[in-house]
């Protein structure tokens, strides 16, 4: 069935019933009661509904209840009713399709004598849910992925800066360099860029050939007030918002003046530093699965469906360092920069992941400091060849 189709009541409650779901949050459960029963309902009511299917799910909390999200609209009652326009309603619908085939959770899940009496008669059951997980996040880790910024417009290609994430490259191509990309991007599995398709038409690029990610805002405009004012969401001000990036894409005016003058060198220098902060806007959207939104009292995230199958998620993440008691680098607030991503980094150690903030210790005496985790830019497990508890910025102001 297609992704864009309602889900009916039929499919949330054969979904849901008798199921272990604690991969699908709180939101998202929510999300598909109402998109099936298609009557606004309370928090509650909808907790209430789905405690009758299965108890093996995350359930709703002081911690997770739901706070701004494009995928309800809230009466003057506090009901909750579906936004149809969502973004992230189809990566709702496509999750809760893609469930594996319905199996008792209490046949799925034997006993721990059981388990113990299967090893002792037929040796460890390899763990093959453990193993299809590990390679689809070693599939994901070695995708080759691109990100573009083309110039004067995506139909129209002058100018087009070409982003390696992998390699950690950029190319500029100017004039009737730009034939060439065609070729080029052949090697690429996942395409990221603002109008891309529009862009990959215009080089003669089949769009069909990789995984292609727009980078447009997931929504266009969001009302202010009952009176009905509105704000436009453009690229810059989504990517500001996000990256606290100041002025993250060039000016157009001053862009057509390089072009029309012939000022390669202006011209390469400035979608160059495009490219950077859409990649940046880019490697958020996959952490988080959303991007953020911030302009005057507004800050709230927009669900986005950039992550590939396998993309380890922010939370994922976390999760896997409380649990370990593992050491990690955390970039928090302004995007990684582009020469040396980790020199900004917090080296801590996660106590307590509560979500919308997680609980970190930045030193031996175990200081606790609390952090919003739409202020996390970036997370990667600590080097082991540094100290526990190296501070990126410390070492280097103490070089200077």
């Amino acid at each position: 069935m297609p992704d864009d189709v309602p889900l009916l009541t039929e499919e949330v409650e054969a979904a849901f019933r008798d199921r272990s779901v604690t991969s699908l949050p709180w939101i998202q459960q929510a999300a598909a009661v109402l998109d099936a029963r298609r009557t606004p309902m309370t928090a509650e009511e909808i907790e209430t509904f789905l405690a009758g299917l299965t108890t093996h799910r995350e359930k709703l909390g002081s911690r997770n209840r739901p706070g701004p999200s494009d995928l309800f609209l809230k009466d003057e009652e506090g009901r909750l009713t579906l936004n149809p326009v969502a973004p992230g309603l189809v990566v709702m619908r496509r999750a809760v399709r893609g469930l594996p085939p319905a199996v008792l959770v209490q046949r799925d899940q034997p006993t721990a004598w059981e388990k113990r009496c299967l090893v002792r008669r037929v040796g460890p059951e390899p763990d093959a849910e453990a193993r299809r997980n590990a390679e689809t996040e070693e599939i994901a880790r070695t995708a080759r992925r691109a990100v573009l910024r083309v110039v004067p417009s995506a139909a129209d290609p002058h100018a087009v800066a070409v982003l390696d994430v992998g390699r950690r490259s950029i190319q500029t191509f100017l004039g009737r360099d730009v034939a060439k990309l065609a070729g080029l991007l052949e090697r690429f599995d996942v395409i990221a860029g603002l109008h891309i398709r529009d862009t990959l038409r215009a080089l003669g690029f089949d769009a069909d050939r990789c995984q292609v990610v727009d980078l447009e805002p997931p929504r266009k405009s969001r009302r202010l007030n009952r009176a009905g004012r509105t704000l436009q969401i453009t690229p810059e001000l989504l990517i500001a918002g996000t990256t606290r990036i100041r002025r993250p894409l060039g000016e157009p005016e001053r862009v057509a003046r390089y072009l029309s003058e012939g000022d390669d060198w202006r011209l390469a220098r400035r979608i160059e530093s495009d490219v950077k902060a859409l990649h940046a806007l880019y490697r958020y959207g996959v952490l988080h699965g959303a991007v953020r939104l911030r302009w005057g009292f507004v800050d709230e995230m927009l669900a986005t469906d950039w992550a590939l199958p396998g993309d380890v998620s922010l939370h994922q993440q976390l999760k896997s360092a409380y649990e370990k008691d593992a050491v990690v680098d955390l970039v928090v607030g302004v995007a990684p920069g582009w020469a040396d991503p980790w020199w900004q980094a917090r080296r801590v150690r996660i106590v307590d992941v509560r979500f919308p903030e997680v609980v970190m210790t930045r030193n031996e005496r175990g200081e606790k400091l609390p952090v919003a985790t739409h202020e996390i830019q970036a997370i990667r497990p600590a080097p082991e060849d540094t100290e526990p508890w190296a501070s990126h910025r410390i070492r280097a102001r103490s070089r200077l």
